[in-house]
Parts: structure tokens; sequence; C-alpha cells
């Protein structure tokens, strides 16, 4: 299990990357907007919280060992 710490530092990193991105798709055409929403919306119910989840496990690991 992972410390209260290094839950909030990946929590802070996953919303500081969530914004960016926010900014950049509201920089793209209407056209790729839409298309980049129904990849999400795919790969988010095919795979979204099995992935995240390893994800998340596997950047605390690399956090553990970083300190």
């Amino acid at each position: 299990m992972i410390d209260k710490e290094t839950q909030q530092q990946i929590l802070k990193n996953m919303d500081e990357a969530a914004k960016q991105a926010a900014e950049e798709f509201e920089k793209l055409p209407d056209e790729t907007k839409r298309q980049v929403s129904a990849w999400i919306k795919k790969w988010y119910l095919k795979a979204g919280y099995k992935r995240l989840g390893r994800l998340m496990v596997a950047y605390a690991k690399r956090q553990e060992k970083a300190k």
C-alpha cells in the first residue's frame, strides 16, 4: 500500500496533466474534438479503469524507488 503523501502527489500530478490536456483540447478544431471525444469514450469504457489502476500502481512503485 502506498502512503498518503504519495497518493496525494499522484492525484496532484494527474490533476495537472488533466488541466493541461483540457487546455490543449480546447485549441483543437471541432471535428478533431469530436474524434478525440469518441476515442476517449471508447477507450475509457473498454480499458480505462483497469489501465488506470495499473498505471497508478506502476507510478507509485517508481516514486517509492526514487525515495
